[in-house]
């Protein structure tokens, strides 16, 4: 059963958009999805269930709260599991525990999370946390949204080089899906951006999806008013750039 945790150690690129419209893509197919959500700014909850929660990632992590009184419904066949502002507190309390790696590879074994959803999506902060480690020894894949600029493109690098230390020491079925571009399409003039997603395909080769997400006022509406974009504005540019996305991932997994 495919994990899949968006991971970007820069900001604004797109990850809690991404997981967000990937996993109601999903969802609208039919098969029952879970977002987890460990990014203590909450941005994934927020945009979702629409506030944080009293009981948070980091309950259930820890073992202080069960799942049934953490997850949370959101649209038909998606569920999240929110986070929090106290989650800061509780990942540095995880991290000092022996073997953290494996706290949410546990969790998700110990609730038999594969056996009750088709997929799971795991939402980052955006820098190589704690728990954005522990998200590396769940998953099966890494998704890896970019921005067409020069240090979102240079933190990939390090992401790379975490997988590779990861599969070798704790995952060995881990594996980068694909980097993808947002905030861009290949008719922008701009330059540079072109410039960051050519040195992009040279380095990383096939690696490198060929959908892009450009920018589109409606995918921020769509979070502001806590729905999937296929909902709020099914016809936009941002729906059909994640819905070409999302088939493009599938035929990857």
């Amino acid at each position: 059963m495919p994990i899949l945790t968006v991971l970007n150690n820069k900001g604004g690129v797109a990850k809690t958009t991404t997981a967000i419209n990937i996993a109601s893509g999903l969802a609208a197919e039919g098969s029952k999805v879970l977002l987890i959500d460990l990014d203590s700014q909450a941005n994934l909850t927020i945009s979702t269930i629409g506030q944080e929660n009293d009981a948070h990632v980091g309950h259930w992590l820890s073992g202080e709260k069960p799942l049934l009184e953490v997850v949370q419904p959101y649209v038909p066949n998606l569920s999240i599991i929110p986070s929090s502002k106290a989650l800061d507190i509780y990942s540095k309390f995880i991290g000092s525990e022996e073997d953290y790696q494996f706290k949410l590879k546990d969790r998700i074994e110990a609730d038999r999370l594969t056996e009750q959803y088709d997929y799971i999506l795991i939402d980052n902060a955006p820098s190589l946390t704690t728990l954005a480690y522990c998200s590396l020894v769940a998953a099966t894949h890494v998704l890896i949204p970019s921005a067409p600029e020069y240090f979102s493109f240079a933190g990939i690098d390090n992401i790379m080089q975490s997988v590779a230390n990861v599969k070798k020491r704790y995952n060995r079925q881990l594996q980068v899906l694909g980097i993808f571009f947002t905030k861009y399409h290949p008719s922008y003039r701009k330059k540079v951006a072109n410039d960051v997603v050519e040195a992009a395909r040279d380095t990383f080769g096939s690696l490198v999806l060929s959908s892009t997400i450009r920018v589109n006022a409606s995918l921020e509406e769509a979070q502001m008013m806590r729905q999937p974009v296929y909902n709020y504005a099914p016809d936009s540019n941002g729906a059909t750039d994640y819905a070409n996305l999302l088939e493009e991932i599938k035929t990857r997994l």
